[in-house]
Formats: structure tokens, sequence, C-alpha cells
């Protein structure tokens, strides 16, 4: 009797272990994945028909974590009245548009009440930037640029990889294309927030 109650304490104690070094490995591979997507740098990169993109890989991130180190984030999510624990992912993009505008300045009048007024006008525009402008006759600017953009964001799994063997997963990506031919892509950040386990 006392055999078999020593191997029962036995088995759970190696199940115990099993279970203890399976949540050690795990943890370690998500370090090591931190760790090489903090000193990879963001990959900035062309697509086939010239739109600037950029490729990064995500950060797996406990809450704490989060709130530790990812300021920014964790105010934005308190502005948006959301709680960090609840967040599944969070995506951090930054752009610069940059617009190089030749056009033609003409004569235009603006009317107010019974009077008029003689100014110069600009305008320029095409599918992704307007630009409207007059020039007062004090020799002012009153200019208005409208931009629009679309950014495309894809995140995928990178699996692991042995020869022409693939299985698992190595890493997750995010692949962001920006739509206006103006924009560039400077910085980008993916952060997915860690797992818990259900009580």
């Amino acid at each position: 009797m006392i055999l078999i109650a020593l191997c029962g304490l036995l088995m759970a104690a190696t199940f115990g272990l099993w279970a203890y070094c399976s949540k050690l490995k795990s943890e370690k591979e998500r370090l090591d994945g931190n760790q090489t997507a903090l000193l990879e740098k963001v990959e900035f990169y062309q697509t086939e028909s010239g739109k600037s993109a950029a490729s990064v890989q995500a950060l797996t991130l406990s809450k704490s974590e989060v709130e530790k180190h990812c300021a920014d984030l964790t105010n934005t999510v308190k502005e948006l009245d959301l709680k960090v624990k609840r967040l599944q992912a969070a995506s951090t993009t930054a752009t610069k548009t940059e617009v190089e505008v030749q056009t033609i300045v003409k004569d235009s009048i603006i009317y107010r009440d019974t009077s008029y007024l003689k100014v110069q006008a600009i305008r320029w525009k095409d599918p992704w930037i307007n630009v409207d402008g007059l020039i007062m006759l004090d020799k002012k600017l009153d200019l208005r640029i409208q931009s629009v953009d679309t950014l495309f964001q894809v995140v995928h799994r990178v699996p692991k990889q042995w020869l022409f063997f693939r299985w698992g997963t190595k890493a997750i990506r995010q692949e962001i294309v920006s739509s206006n031919p103006h924009t560039k892509i400077v910085y980008s950040e993916y952060i997915e927030l860690k797992k818990r386990k259900k009580k």
C-alpha cells in the first residue's frame, strides 16, 4: 500500500515538474522572441508598385510589462476608457507625408457683401493630396492641405524551419503598406499581449 502511495506521489511530482519545465520553456521562447524583436530594426521596403512598406516582428508582453514599459500605449488605452488587461494586440505606425507642389498662381475674386477683393489663388491636387491657397493683398498666405492615406496592416505567422521542413511558430510579424505614394513609413511597432490562463 505504501509502495502504491509512493508511486502515486512520484508520478504527481514528475507531472508537476514536466508542467513547470514546459512553462519555463514557453517563457524562454517568448523572451528570446522579444529580444530578437527589440534588437531587430524595422525593415523598410517598397512593394512592386512602389508603395512604402514596413515589416516588424511582434513583441509579446504581459499586462505588467505593457504598463511598465509602454507609457504612451497605456495612456492611450486609458483615454479610450479601456483596460490593458483586455487588450489582445496594439500597433503603432508613424508616417511622413512629403509633397513637392509646383503650380501656377491665378487671379481670383472674393465677394464680400457688396464689394469684392482681388487676390491670387493656387490650386493643386492629385488622388491623395489637395492643396488650396489664397495669397492676400498683405502677402498673407491662407493655405489648406488635405491628405488621404490608407494603411493596410497584415499580421502573419513565421514558421520555424530546418532544411525544407516547416512547423510551429517562430515569430509573429506585421506588414504595413501605405496606399499614398507621398507617404513614407518611418516607424512601426506591434505588441501582442501574453495570453493569461483562464481561472
